[in-house]
């Protein structure tokens, strides 16, 4: 007798404890406003991101203290990019600027908010909170929440669970998975110019934690590099790229020569008609490795003239700085002014003999009858690269 009830003593705690857990386990804790006569709502909630455009807008649905939107379409997150959340504060019974509003995600799906990582503001914006996150590497793929708090109080919102006086709750489902494949590939010239910039592009935009490049000894953290050889020779390019699946490198070489000729200078705007305090880009198209780059801008109706004189950008050795430079429209020193300005370009390197190339009437600066606005963009020259 006595061994049956310690049996049965045993199957009730675990019947009771399994219960237990089923009831908690996956059961998220509420969060709403008590008041009826609401001080604060949610008006819309957005998410942008690679492949990502959520939005449900609520502004009209008066004053809710709880709103279950889980059973909308969920966004899809990827585990390594990087998402922006936009809250927007609502009308209810009366505006406040007192609103605070903030954002969790359950990343590991156990039916709570309360780990690491997963409030993902602080909690202080108002009006419009704007908040940045990257989907942590470890998640649990799947459906999840995602829950957002608008409160109308004087301190911060710190916590997603519980009551509070005047504001509102929102559920939604997030789909969270993780990024597909693994890849550090890149595109580089074969060979280039000693002293001028290469530019090396990343195959991989956007889903990755990290991108490392290892250029001649240089270390450059960035998602694209560019560098520039000082000297002649062979050289290798390595490229570690860092996602949730992992690590992956790839190493090419690219061969640096010295230019055997004098550039042929040649150049382009971005287009060929500004409104007035717009800003000019100049892109350099000269061939045989310019390494010195000398700008003018001229209005042969006014005489006005624009170069290192008024801004140092229009003349020099850096690359980074003189080569594609961008020129300031106005009223004032060192910009060009309303009307049809030449331009002329003297691109060199150690070799003499170069020769300036000019091109009249390329560029107007107009003022609208509203002095606000862009005017139409006319073409300037297109700029053909090889794939």
């Amino acid at each position: 007798m006595k061994k049956h009830y310690y049996f049965l003593k045993g199957f009730l705690t675990l019947i009771f404890t399994a219960l237990i857990s089923s009831i908690t386990f996956g059961q998220y804790c509420s969060s709403q406003s008590t008041s009826t006569g609401n001080g604060a709502a949610c008006g819309q909630v957005e998410i942008l991101g690679p492949n990502v455009n959520f939005k449900k807008e609520s502004w009209l649905d008066g004053c809710l203290n709880y709103t279950d939107n889980t059973s909308i379409s969920a966004a899809n997150l990827v585990a390594g990019e990087i998402y922006t959340v936009i809250v927007r504060d609502g009308f209810c019974s009366q505006w406040s600027t007192r609103r605070k509003s903030n954002v969790w995600i359950d990343f590991n799906s156990d039916g709570d908010f309360s780990d690491p990582g997963e409030m993902l503001g602080d909690g202080l914006g108002s009006g419009t909170n704007t908040i940045t996150f990257t989907v942590p590497c470890g998640i649990k793929t799947g459906n999840t929440r995602m829950r957002v708090v608008v409160i109308d109080q004087g301190g911060p919102v710190v916590n997603h669970c519980g009551n509070y006086w005047w504001g509102e709750t929102e559920d939604y489902t997030v789909n969270l998975s993780n990024p597909i494949g693994l890849s550090s590939e890149f595109f580089a010239p074969d060979s280039a110019y000693a002293a001028t910039i290469v530019n090396f592009k990343n195959s991989n935009q956007s889903g990755y934690i990290s991108h490392k490049w290892t250029i001649n000894g240089t270390i450059y953290s960035q998602t694209d590099a560019e560098h520039i050889f000082a000297n002649p020779g062979i050289y290798d390019v390595k490229l570690v790229s860092e996602n949730c699946n992992g690590k992956d490198s790839t190493t090419k070489q690219i061969k640096i020569v010295t230019p055997t000729a004098p550039p042929v200078s040649d150049f382009a705007a971005d287009k060929g008609l500004y409104e007035i305090f717009e800003q000019i880009q100049l892109t350099d198209l000269s061939t045989n490795g310019p390494t010195y780059w000398s700008w003018m801008l001229v209005n042969p109706v006014t005489d006005d003239t624009v170069d290192a004189r008024h801004d140092p950008t229009l003349q020099g050795g850096d690359p980074f700085v003189n080569q594609n430079p961008i020129v300031s429209s106005g009223n004032f020193f060192g910009a060009i002014n309303v009307g049809v300005w030449d331009v002329y370009l003297t691109a060199s390197n150690s070799f003499p003999g170069s020769q300036q190339t000019s091109k009249v009437g390329y560029i107007t600066v107009q003022r609208s009858s509203d002095n606000m606005g862009a005017g139409t963009a006319l073409p300037a020259n297109v700029i053909n690269v090889s794939a």
